[in-house]
């Protein structure tokens, strides 16, 4: 039995062939879905702790020596002190001082000593090389106005010092993701090096407070702490995570957790660990990313092995039909059912028995390219035992296709095994009750996925829905082109090709047999590469939420000194914008330079379909509002007969934050110019204007006041009148008695009626200011205490959702964007209380970055990082098996069409041998194959892009595509991509009519007459 299943093999090799790669694949599948998962759950697990902040991952004590000692001493037993937890290594520590109060403008100042600081900064000068000399911030120095060679005056106890140099953490373009993350080890944390300017903390009205500057460290040498009394020495050791190349995901609590910080007290000092470790909360995550990746990588694993297992079945089959004469025989010679039954079925086995080797070993070598050239070097290639139970259901699944397959063939009549091939009949019940069955569970599974909720994980119905809904489509396709070719036979359509095309396609079985496994496959390629694509273009979205611009700098400045400093720096706002987040009572907001945004800053197409970054822009902001610089403001007025006189206040807002309303006046009836001594020896910006009383109080106003012309310092400056978009003030916030105001050639005129104010408002700010509402903001956004802009001290004014996105910079779906200075005119808002970055383009030059280095920001994240840590998660890795599956099940079907084509020639050379003798010409027997050949296949490829774009818009509106760590993470759009549907179309289109082409060239290069007088011996 086996040496004829062999020669069967042998002489069917092409069926042969491609029923082995079939199973080889399959096999593989089912090695390389389980092993490549937990590899990719090792390697996640490896690569976010490796970049998960060191104070979250690390551990930080603080040593305050007992006693008199010398520094080496005390960092000796600081050392010794330490006892390095489990899972922790280098131990590094630094000497540094308390933050002590020192005279004048410096602040609450710290000391600094550290081996090799100055290899691991940017140094202008020298390094400190003995005791009375520093390197301090170049921020700091220019704050100070301090240069190389200037003596400090520090008070006791730290006393008198002299800088030698000033230093910036490294910025250049030079540095690669690897120095980075060397100097953030050697740092630890690279914020300790930030300078603090004085932050006003709460209302003043209500007990707030300014806390006092707190300049970067000034380095210096060790020996310096000698002039220091040793109870203000603090000795900082730090340790950072030991990540094993063979991690194991699955044991992530040995790598240990932070412990409650308890001090304890030793015989030389004093040890409390102060550590801001949350490991606990990291290794939650990862473990639930690798549970997620676990689940997200079957249906790719299961497609596969099912579009393998259909084009099996469809092989096995073709192959059984060419040996329905050699199994017609043996039952004519006597052999039992049993062993008819035996000798159709060894074939198959035998084909499984060989590809079950061969395709663990492709998956095992498969699995360990995908993991070197994906995953963290190192890594250990993983066999669970999932594996093998996943290889195991395969073959059982594969040995059962094979038997049905030889069912289908042994069951056929005698009539259908005489004649050339197999015509189509009518259904049988069984085969009729299937396709119920199949109708029934596909609307079943179809209704349950599109009414689940969103954000679920993978399940069942995920698994199967492609398939399910590929094989229904299927079917139907395959039905459809038999009817509608056997109508069109009975109608005779005109032209011969049209006629002998419908009339294969109506009396040929066989043709129309691939069908089924030929949409299913193109339904799992469409479903695969869409899935792929909408995880890309999510956290593409995600990373423009995190980075919404090529490089981000975390600032400790007050938000109105980072936008100072961005003008500063950048004039023109080609290059940088400063940005922040407040917690307010009705959403959190990410206060935006709305005038730079569209130059600037990164806005995602799927936040705001239809709308493109400058639009957004335009939404957000009004005119942009005033600037003055100087020390002498000089106003012009006109004040209507009989009326009392009036006192202009001229509200300035500092680049500090701070607001002043200085007031000139008063001004008696008629014209008359006042000079009045303002505090803007940098930029101002000119909020509003107040005509009333002394000290703002109301005054009758009767008649059309005429302000301007206005100077600055006796230089004319008009245009903050003419230019400001000034506006009258919102009645709620003011008792508001003006009722017009217009621009004139050198000013404004201002019409008011009334005992009250006259308030003006310049930019034309509205009450009520525009801001783009997260999807999830939409309904808590402007639902502030009181709803007037004035009810609540330090929170937003009054807004309104303009247009709802998907996400906004920084804060996601649940935050609202809104230009700072809608946000700030005229509002008492703290800055304090802000979140501040400054975003920056990519061609941002080298000395604007030196300069944002020397005011104490650092690179917190760029938006490549950003998009290189979502690429590397587990779940982002896993789905690039979509993409594997698509080109895999793609190349799966041409081979297995390839193959059922080639066992389909003979047959069909006969036809066109029979055609050519009755006179129809070569060329049109050509034309009619091709045309067969396109309808079929046509049918396919037009069913299976429907299925897999179906599929895919139902499933991508609940499966998480990535693990979303927190509520500023976008959803996944469901869509699907025209341009991508469009790509997959052309490739289909092209491999399918290359098929039909070559299909139709071969049929007729060989069919003779003398092919039938062979047929008739």
């Amino acid at each position: 039995m086996i040496r004829v299943a062999l020669d069967g093999l042998r002489s069917r090799a092409l069926l042969s062939i491609g029923t082995l790669v079939l199973l080889v694949i399959a096999v593989a599948s089912a090695v390389v879905g389980p092993a490549f998962t937990v590899a990719v759950g090792n390697s996640y697990a490896i690569s976010r702790l490796s970049e998960a902040p060191n104070p979250i991952t690390g551990r930080t004590w603080e040593f305050q020596p007992t006693g008199r000692t010398t520094p080496e001493e005390v960092l000796a037993d600081a050392r010794a002190a330490v006892r390095v937890p489990d899972g922790q290594h280098d131990l590094s520590v630094q000497l540094e001082t308390a933050r002590l109060p020192a005279p004048g403008n410096y602040g609450e100042v710290q000391l600094l000593a550290r081996d090799d600081a100055c290899d691991h900064l940017e140094i202008e000068g020298r390094c400190p090389e003995r005791p009375g000399e520093t390197i301090i911030l170049a921020g700091d120095a220019e704050e100070d106005d301090l240069a190389i060679g200037d003596r400090m005056e520090l008070g006791e106890p730290l006393g008198s010092i002299t800088v030698v140099g000033t230093y910036t953490y490294p910025t250049g373009p030079d540095l690669d993701t690897a120095d980075l993350a060397a100097l953030e080890d050697y740092w630890f944390d690279p914020a300790r090096l930030a300078s603090v300017p004085p932050t006003l903390v709460g209302n003043p009205e209500r007990g707030g407070r300014v806390l006092p500057r707190r300049p970067a460290p000034y380095l210096v040498t060790t020996d310096h702490f000698e002039a220091v009394p040793s109870q203000d020495w603090v000795v900082r050791v730090d340790t950072l995570i030991d990540v094993p190349a063979d991690l194991d995901a699955r044991r992530l609590s040995d790598l240990g957790s932070a412990t409650e910080p308890v001090p304890e007290r030793l015989a030389t000092g004093t040890l409390v660990e102060v550590s801001r470790n949350d490991l606990g909360g990291v290794t939650s995550d990862i473990e639930r990313e690798r549970r997620t990746a676990v689940s997200s990588v079957t249906p790719a694993v299961v497609s596969l092995v099912l579009v393998a297992l259909a084009l099996l079945s469809r092989l096995t089959t073709a192959a059984g039909d060419l040996r329905v004469p050699d199994l017609a025989l043996a039952s004519l010679r006597g052999a039992s059912r049993p062993r008819v039954w035996l000798l159709a079925v060894a074939e198959p086995v035998l084909l499984v028995v060989i590809a079950l080797p061969l395709g663990v070993a492709v998956g095992i070598g498969l699995t360990g390219v995908l993991i070197r050239a994906w995953l963290a070097p190192g890594l250990p290639l993983p066999l669970p035992p999932a594996a093998w139970l996943a290889t195991a259901a395969v073959t059982a699944a594969a040995v059962a296709v094979c038997a049905l397959a030889v069912r289908g063939v042994l069951s056929r009549t005698l009539a259908d095994q005489l004649s050339g091939h197999l015509r189509p009949r009518r259904a049988g019940r069984t085969t009729a009750a299937a396709v119920l069955v199949l109708v029934a569970g596909t609307l079943v599974v179809t209704t349950a996925a599109v009414t689940r909720t969103s954000g679920g994980s993978t399940d069942a119905g995920d698994l199967i829905l492609p398939v399910l809904v590929a094989a229904a489509f299927g079917v139907a396709a395959t039905a459809a082109a038999r009817s509608a070719a056997a109508w069109l036979a009975r109608r005779r359509p005109l032209g011969i090709v049209g006629f002998l095309a419908v009339r294969a396609v109506a009396r040929r079985a066989a043709g129309t047999l691939v069908v089924l496994p030929l949409t299913v496959a193109i339904a799992v390629c469409t479903f695969g590469a869409g899935v792929y694509d909408a995880a890309a273009t999510w956290r593409a979205s995600v990373a423009a939420t995190q980075a919404p611009a090529h490089t981000v700098w975390g600032s400790e400045l007050p938000m109105s000194e980072a936008v100072a400093l961005t003008h500063e720096l950048d004039p023109e706002g080609r290059w940088l914008m400063a940005a922040g987040t407040l917690v307010a009572q009705d959403a959190t907001y990410v206060a935006v330079d709305g005038d730079r945004l569209g130059r600037v800053a990164t806005w995602h197409e799927t936040w705001t379909p239809g709308r493109d970054v400058e639009e957004i822009a335009a939404l957000l902001t009004g005119t942009p509002l005033p600037t003055v610089t100087g020390r002498r403001l000089g106003l012009t007025v006109t004040v209507p007969n009989g009326s009392e006189p009036v006192t202009i206040e001229v509200r300035l807002r500092s680049v500090e934050g701070e607001v002043n309303g200085y007031y000139i006046g008063p001004f008696a009836p008629g014209t008359s110019s006042l000079v009045e001594r303002v505090g803007c020896p940098r930029t101002c910006t000119v909020e509003g204007l107040l005509i009333g009383g002394g000290a703002g109080l109301p005054v009758e106003l009767d008649g059309t006041f005429a302000l301007g012309p206005l100077e600055m310092d006796g230089a004319d400056r008009s245009d903050v009148l003419t230019d400001g978009g000034w506006q009258l003030t919102s009645a709620d916030e003011l008792q508001q008695v003006a009722d017009e105001v217009a621009t004139t050639s050198d000013g404004l005129t201002v019409r008011a009626t009334g005992r009250g104010l006259a308030g003006l408002t310049a930019g034309d700010i509205p009450s009520v200011r525009p801001v783009v509402a997260g999807r999830e903001a939409t309904d808590s956004i402007g639902d502030v205490a009181g709803g007037t802009a004035t009810s609540t001290a330090g929170q937003p004014p009054p807004v309104t959702a303009a247009v709802t996105a998907e996400s906004v910079p920084f804060v996601g779906p649940q935050g609202a964007a809104i230009d700072y200075a809608m946000l700030s005119a005229n509002r008492a808002i703290f800055d304090s209380e802000f979140d501040v970055r400054v975003v920056a383009t990519g061609d941002t030059p080298q000395r604007i970055d030196d300069a944002l280095a020397a005011r104490g920001l650092v690179i917190t994240t760029t938006q490549q990082r950003e998009m290189e840590r979502l690429d590397g998660t587990a779940y982002a890795i896993v789905l690039r098996l979509y993409l594997v599956t698509a080109v895999l099940v793609l190349l799966m079907a041409v081979a297995g069409l390839a193959v059922s084509t080639a066992v389909q020639l003979p047959g069909r050379r006969l036809d066109a041998a029979s055609l050519s003798v009755v006179g129809v010409r070569r060329r049109t027997v050509l034309l009619s194959v091709a045309l067969e050949q396109g309808v079929v296949l046509g049918a396919a490829g037009l069913a299976g892009l429907a299925a897999g774009s179906l599929t895919q818009w139902i499933v991508l509106r609940r499966i998480t595509l990535g693990q979303v760590e927190g509520v500023s993470w976008p959803r996944v759009v469901a869509w699907v991509d025209p341009s991508l549907l469009s790509l997959v179309a052309a490739g289909v289109a092209l491999l399918l009519g290359a098929v039909a082409v070559v299909s139709a060239w071969a049929t007729v290069r060989r069919a003779r007459g003398a092919s039938l007088r062979e047929k008739a011996r």
